[in-house]
């Protein structure tokens, strides 16, 4: 047990320092950070709270307020069974570090419970974000008995558990098949986006009205009580206060986590050895031998090391996806019939470019671009070559993903009938937003670079530059929006905008090529 517990503890301060470690001294105690964080999670609560307040109002005047707690924890299980599907490989399974763990004085089913342990407590940083927030919205509107408060903490201690189980059985599945793929990363990509596009498109299928909202969460409901019969006894318990109901709840979900855990101790070096072995080619052959210019080949290795890590890939390329169904979505819906109100569908339209924007602010592959070098970062250190010529390659690949963005904004435009000014404003926004969140992840990542990482996803999700970057970017979104709506002209916020993106634009790229390449060549 003391060996798990250290594991653990190395395991969890690991991936706080990663996210918190200000450059790449892990010495330091950035209290901006750590401060960050803490203003993170209780934005991400507030919005949960607030969306579960607003739903359960709109439930509270059909009478069906009961559906609230049941509805929250069915979304959340759903979001953990498909986050923590694509966690599994680099947690669990496959994970860079597996080679010096496994040979530490550990036993193997100690290694096992220590990542399992690692694997639950990153998700219910997730579920405290969801289920605490939605018990205080659902306390203000029905004041509850104090065994409400007690059964909602102690079940949602336990909610993670089964959806972590079936998620890493599928996750190990996916993984393991694409394993055998010559293009292993491009098939859990096309999976992934895949399973994204049918959540989306479900969402785009559902309407929004008061009546439509109660039969919509009675349905899921219904639909997960069926699929998944832990959630009906989740309702029973917090609705009814059901004390058999809890202790079931209770036993099923520790019998399931630890009979999985035994299992997963049994296969764990062969499933580790069959996903890490991969797929050789046999039929190799000596073809002819291609020269191209400095930042040409250096753009071909960022692209290919791009598409080489699918979580990657999903958390960078998420807004353009987010951005390209939303826009074929619209030639085929009426705003109007779909909102039903000519106001709304007036507040949609205007607020297209916006819209654009905030998908553009994640689009930051640079964020994590110098810190996914690693610790191979001396060969491209090595290289003839400029330390701008390295920028411009990162910077052509985040340029790359943003491009569809180009079309996407036409076809809003045109969809939403703007006017040829408007069409212009609107694709010259997207492009300066593009570039100004290419240069802003690259300066912020030379700043807060990260190169003893285990995972990749604390370098693309977690890490300080992304989040920066990030958020940064949303930023520029709401100073948009916050012009469109103080200004009262069709032109003159777009005008304002693209001015001050210009001039942003500009400093970054001065910054970059000065500050920038100076701060390049001290890395380590």
């Amino acid at each position: 047990m003391y060996n798990i517990i250290c594991l653990v503890r190395v395991q969890m301060g690991t991936v706080l320092v990663d996210m918190l470690s200000l450059g790449n001294n892990r010495k330091r105690k950035p209290k901006a950070l750590y401060a960050g964080l803490v203003l993170f999670v209780l934005g991400m609560g507030s919005l949960a709270f607030f969306y579960s307040l607003m739903i359960g109002k709109g439930l509270l005047m059909f009478n069906s307020i009961e559906l609230l707690p049941a509805l929250m924890m069915a979304v959340t299980s759903i979001v953990v069974l498909f986050t923590t599907a694509f966690k599994v490989k680099g947690t669990i399974f496959g994970f860079k570090d597996y080679d010096m763990v496994m040979s530490l004085p550990v036993s193997t089913g100690g290694i096992v419970a220590s990542r399992l342990i690692l694997l639950y407590s990153l998700n219910m940083v997730f579920v405290c974000i969801v289920m605490i927030p939605m018990m205080i919205a659902y306390s203000i509107l029905t004041k509850p008995d104090i065994l409400f408060y007690v059964f909602g903490l102690i079940l949602m201690l336990a909610l993670p558990l089964i959806p972590i189980v079936v998620a890493s059985i599928f996750g190990t599945i996916i993984a393991y098949a694409a394993s055998k793929f010559r293009y292993s990363s491009l098939v859990s990509i096309a999976v992934s986006f895949g399973l994204l596009i049918a959540i989306m498109g479900i969402s785009f299928m559902t309407g929004d009205t008061g009546r439509e909202l109660v039969d919509l969460s009675k349905a899921l409901t219904n639909k997960v009580n069926a699929i998944y019969p832990l959630a009906n006894l989740y309702s029973l318990a917090i609705n009814n206060y059901d004390i058999m109901a809890l202790f079931t709840f209770l036993a099923i979900s520790l019998f399931g986590f630890l009979l999985y855990s035994i299992l997963v101790g049994k296969v764990f070096k062969k499933v580790n050895t069959l996903i890490m072995t991969g797929k050789s080619r046999s039929n190799y052959r000596i073809g002819e031998l291609r020269q191209s210019s400095p930042i040409k080949a250096l753009y071909i290795k960022e692209i290919r090391r791009y598409f080489s890590s699918p979580i990657y890939v999903l958390n960078t390329g998420f807004g353009i996806v987010m951005l390209t169904i939303a826009a074929i979505a619209l030639i085929f819906v009426d705003l109007e019939k779909l909102t039903g109100d000519p106001q709304l569908a007036l507040l949609i339209k205007n607020s297209g470019p916006v819209f654009i924007a905030f998908c553009l602010s994640t689009t930051c592959t640079t964020a994590a671009s110098i810190s996914m070098e690693g610790k191979s970062l001396w060969i491209i250190k090595s290289l003839p070559i400029s330390a701008k010529s390295i920028f411009i390659s990162k910077i052509a690949v985040n340029l790359s993903v943003a491009a569809p963005a180009l079309l996407d904004a036409l076809i809003i435009g045109i969809i939403l009938k703007y006017d040829l000014i408007r069409i212009f404003y609107l694709i010259t926004t997207t492009i300066v937003i593009a570039i100004f969140i290419s240069l802003l992840g690259l300066v912020v990542n030379l700043k807060f670079p990260n190169f003893n990482w285990t995972t990749e996803a604390i370098v693309v999700k977690q890490s300080a530059s992304s989040m920066i970057a990030v958020f940064s970017g949303m930023g520029i979104a709401g100073i948009l929006f916050l012009l469109v709506t103080v200004i009262p002209s069709a032109n003159l916020p777009y005008l304002i905008f693209l001015g001050l993106m210009v001039i942003a634009n500009i400093a970054l790229y001065r910054i970059l090529i000065t500050w920038g390449s100076k701060q390049f060549t001290q890395l380590y």
